[in-house]
């Protein structure tokens, strides 16, 4: 006889041997019934297991996620949450199409590209409402305006920043074509040494790198210029949102409690996100860029409608650059790219 079979004829065997000591318990039978109700309840009461797709390596940019998750933000929303952390070719939105991962962090524009190719993503939240991305200059540069920049050397990389820069630029009466263009890396040496004037830029991250090695900068946001657009949002499957509502606002309201967190206690949320990569993250630079990101998450639209919400324009905006700067040819119907359902009243 195969494996299964005595498989099942053991399965049987248990079955009949448990109802004939049943059958023969009496009162005791009672007893071991009326216990199963709590035995449910607390099944029912077992976290949800999920986890997040960092689009990078940890960082301050990330310390909402963290910080939820050791203050037990997650749990008290009866969330189990991994945090897997992102890097140079891992990619947080191919990992939560093919389900390897539930949720993911990304920025809008690539989610636009993303909705664009047919993935079928739904984003849920962006917590940071002001996009970070911009342009860097040393602070001796004497750069007061962007109307300095027209004739210097730009360093870019292929990317959100360098397109929002691109319409940051063209809003504000400025042909992009007036500047030297330079595609470069990630290192800043070529601004440190002045071959190139500008570089683009994450503004919370790179000033406080090149603070660290001496030297002071002035950045240009083009947020802060008219081009409003988002980033770290916060995504999921469509099916998955479908078929788990509460488990994805659950999520959206137990992180952005950890950003409130980490704005109102930075010291605390810099050793918190520091001990996470204690080898690779400094704790002084962690905690000045955790400052900067505050004004990023704090926006006066987040503060009155909550940390993490979205507005039709500021995606609108981010479809906008991409058909202009970043090679999108089709039309996006946006409202099947977000929604703001986590945060309707």
């Amino acid at each position: 006889m195969t494996q299964k079979g005595n498989i099942v004829r053991w399965l049987a065997t248990l079955v009949t041997l448990t109802l004939l000591v049943a059958a023969c318990a009496g009162d005791a039978a009672t007893t071991t019934t009326e216990a199963a109700p709590a035995d449910t309840t607390a099944a029912a009461a077992e976290p949800v297991a999920v986890s997040l797709r960092l689009p990078w390596f940890p960082s301050a940019q990330f310390a909402g996620d963290y910080v939820a998750l050791e203050k037990g933000f997650f749990a008290e929303e009866g969330l189990d949450v991994t945090i897997n952390p992102g890097g140079f070719d891992i990619n947080s939105i191919t990992l939560v199409a093919a389900g390897s991962d539930t949720f993911g962090l990304h920025d809008t524009n690539s989610l636009l590209f993303a909705n664009a190719e047919g993935i079928p993503l739904i984003t849920v939240a962006t917590f940071l409402q002001k996009h970070p991305g911009a342009i860097m200059a040393l602070a001796d540069s004497g750069f007061e305006s962007l109307a300095d920049l027209e004739g210097k050397t730009i360093g870019f990389q292929e990317g959100g920043p360098w397109q929002l820069t691109q319409a940051m630029l063209v809003k504000n009466g400025i042909d992009p074509g007036s500047l030297r263009q330079v595609a470069v890396g990630f290192d800043l040496t070529p601004l440190f040494e002045g071959t190139i004037d500008l570089i683009t830029v994450f503004s919370t991250n790179e000033p406080m790198l090149a603070e660290q090695q001496g030297f002071e900068t002035t950045v240009f946001v083009p947020y802060d210029y008219g081009v409003e657009t988002s980033a770290n949002a916060l995504f999921t499957t469509k099916e998955y949102r479908d078929a788990n509502p509460d488990t994805v606002c659950a999520m959206v309201r137990a992180i952005a409690r950890g950003w409130e967190y980490a704005l109102d206690n930075p010291e605390e949320a810099a050793d918190i996100v520091v001990a996470v990569d204690p080898d690779n993250l400094d704790r002084d630079k962690e905690l000045k860029s955790l400052a900067a990101i505050e004004d990023d998450v704090r926006t006066p639209d987040a503060i009155a409608n909550g940390i993490g919400s979205m507005t039709l324009d500021r995606w609108q905006t981010a479809e906008d650059v991409l058909g202009e700067y970043g090679g999108l040819t089709v039309d996006i119907d946006l409202t099947s790219v977000y929604t703001d359902a986590c945060f309707s009243s």
